[in-house]
C-alpha cells in the first residue's frame, strides 16, 4: 500500500483485458474499496468507434518503441500533462517509430542525426484526412540521450511535438505526428490528404533525442490536450528479431517493443 498524504492525489493505472468472442462493454463502473467502505464512481462510456488506419511508413526493421503495454518505465502509458486543470494523457497509445538494424537505430556518429536509419524517410497519410494543423521551420537536434541531450532550441510546451502535422479523421478523432525533418513538411492546413500520401519526413525537431515519429491519435487536434484514442493498423507483418520470420497481422494494434514489417 503506498500511503496518500492529505491533499495528495495518487494515480493508478487499469487495463481490463476482454477475452476474444466477448462483447466489449458500453460503459465501466468503477468501485474504489477505502478501509470499510465503498466509493462507485460515475459510469464511463466506453468509445467504440475505432479506426482503422492505414502504415505511417513503408519498410521493414520498424521499432514500435514505447508502444502500448504496461511496462512502468513507458512514458507514453503515463505520460500526464494537465491541461486547464484537468489530467490527460494524449500519449496513451502512442508509439515512437524508429528504425532498429543489428540492436542499433544507427550507423556511425551517434550524434549526428543523419546516422539514424529512420531520418528523412517519407511518412504517409494513414487515412483520407483534412489537414487541421502544420508547422514547420523548427531545427533538427543533434542526437542524445538523458545528460547528453542538447536540443537545438529550448523545448518548451509550445514546441515539445517540433515540427508536425495534425490530420482530422473524422468523428472527433486526430492523428498527431510530431518530430519531423525541418522543411519537409509537404501538406497545408486545410488541405485534404488522402490514405497512403507522403506528407513529410521523419527528422529530430522538438523534443526528439534522436529522429522517429511520435504518432498518437486523440480526441483534440491541439498538442497533448486530448486524450490518446486507440486505433488499429490494416495490415503488417511482426518480425522474430531472432529468425527474422514474419506473421501477418490485420487491423491490430502493435504492441511496445515489436519489430514491424510496413511492405513496400
Amino acid at each position: 500500500m503506498v500511503p496518500i498524504p492529505a491533499g495528495g492525489t495518487q494515480i493508478v493505472f487499469v487495463e481490463l483485458k476482454i477475452p476474444a468472442g466477448h462483447a466489449i462493454p458500453r460503459h465501466l463502473v468503477h468501485r474504489v474499496s477505502i478501509g470499510d467502505g465503498t466509493i462507485v464512481m460515475a459510469a464511463i462510456p466506453v468509445r467504440r468507434a475505432v479506426k482503422m488506419l492505414g502504415r505511417p511508413v513503408t519498410g521493414s526493421d520498424w521499432i514500435a518503441a514505447d508502444g502500448p503495454g504496461s511496462d512502468p518505465d513507458n512514458h507514453h502509458r503515463r505520460g500526464l500533462f494537465i491541461s486547464n486543470g484537468s489530467l490527460t494523457d494524449s500519449r496513451r497509445l502512442a508509439i515512437d517509430w524508429k528504425v532498429i538494424r543489428n540492436g542499433r537505430s544507427y550507423s556511425g556518429d551517434a550524434h549526428a542525426a543523419t546516422s539514424y536509419y529512420a531520418y528523412g524517410r517519407p511518412l504517409l497519410a494513414v487515412g483520407d484526412a483534412k489537414v487541421v494543423r502544420v508547422e514547420d521551420g523548427h531545427p533538427d537536434n543533434p542526437a542524445g540521450h538523458g545528460a547528453d541531450f542538447h536540443p537545438a532550441e529550448p523545448i518548451t510546451i509550445d514546441n515539445v511535438g517540433g515540427n508536425l502535422i495534425v490530420l482530422d479523421l473524422g468523428d472527433g478523432q486526430y492523428v498527431h505526428y510530431f518530430h519531423l525533418k525541418t522543411g519537409s513538411v509537404r501538406v497545408r492546413v486545410g488541405d485534404h490528404v488522402r490514405k497512403g500520401q507522403v506528407i513529410g519526413a521523419i527528422g529530430a525537431s522538438g523534443d526528439a533525442r534522436e529522429p522517429h515519429v511520435h504518432l498518437e491519435v486523440t480526441d483534440a487536434s491541439e498538442t497533448l490536450e486530448g486524450e490518446g484514442l486507440p486505433y488499429v493498423i490494416d495490415h503488417y507483418s511482426v518480425m522474430d528479431p531472432k529468425t527474422g520470420v514474419r506473421s501477418p497481422r490485420t487491423g491490430q494494434l502493435p504492441l511496445n517493443g515489436m519489430i514491424i514489417d510496413f511492405g513496400m
